[in-house]
């Protein structure tokens, strides 16, 4: 979830399958419901890909929804007295970037409850954030997190956040989990303070999906040729207002339900 440019394109990506590191290694794949897992590994950190083709109708939805929560499962590692913190990184007043404070807003808090007394060990103890952006605060957002950990004494910490590709097969279709971190902003080249382990000082399991493209990586994919005068220009699809409802629903209830033992949020 780091962006990088990659090598003879300089084109910028977020999602790990893209990106030509030497020391990344596929450890297994699958595909079950036209859906196709990837599971990585570098020398310290593992990486998941789902990609699929649609989530549109309520079967596709579900066969996704099934798969983000078996994959999500072995990343938590929940103990008895974890107390987890969701982040939603970016901006709910641009679109592309609410699918992180979207998906909070589907999230199912208790930690108010653990506070008031005993609750079923089939819920955990969750609270919830969403730090909006720098341009907006004028404060680092890993600063932000690791003061709410503090106060919170969360034990992990779970980040959702749009992400960018570098091929629009991959635009809305894919969802990278990894326990590295995030880097806000990356995908556009405006990079943050990164938020990992090595920053706020616990566990970080970063969730991304991405919602934009850069129009040179299209020009590129097609032709193999770059336009200087395009650099700057990233693209969207008509449908996102649609497509960010249904993914925040989706990793919200994925999250819900690896958290507090198979609840999924009834609308």
């Amino acid at each position: 979830m780091h962006s990088i440019k990659i090598n003879q394109k300089n084109l910028r990506t977020d999602l790990i399958l893209e990106q030509n590191i030497k020391s990344l290694r596929k450890e297994s794949k699958y595909q079950e419901n036209n859906i196709t897992v990837t599971n990585s590994k570098d020398n310290i950190y593992n990486y998941t890909t789902i990609y699929f083709k649609d989530i549109t109708d309520k079967e596709n939805f579900l066969n996704v929804q099934k798969i983000f929560i078996r994959e999500l499962k072995k990343y938590l590692n929940i103990k008895k007295d974890d107390k987890f913190l969701v982040i939603g990184l970016g901006n709910n007043k641009s679109t592309p970037d609410s699918l992180g404070p979207n998906t909070v807003d589907n999230i199912l808090i208790t930690s108010y409850l653990f506070l008031l007394g005993d609750v079923s060990k089939e819920y955990s103890n969750v609270s919830s954030f969403t730090p909006n952006v720098m341009a907006n605060t004028g404060i680092e957002t890993a600063e932000i997190i690791k003061s709410i950990i503090k106060d919170s004494k969360a034990t992990k910490v779970i980040v959702i956040d749009s992400l960018k590709t570098s091929n629009i097969k991959r635009l809305l279709k894919t969802i990278q989990i990894t326990n590295k971190g995030i880097s806000p902003g990356s995908g556009i080249g405006n990079n943050r303070k990164e938020i990992s382990k090595k920053t706020v000082g616990i566990d970080i399991i970063a969730i991304g999906i991405p919602t934009v493209v850069d129009i040179n990586s299209i020009i590129y994919n097609y032709t193999n040729k770059r336009i200087k005068e395009v650099d700057n220009l990233i693209v969207t699809p008509t449908n996102i207002d649609y497509m960010i409802d249904k993914l925040s629903i989706l990793i919200g209830n994925g999250i819900n339900n690896s958290l507090h033992k198979n609840f999924i949020r009834q609308d």
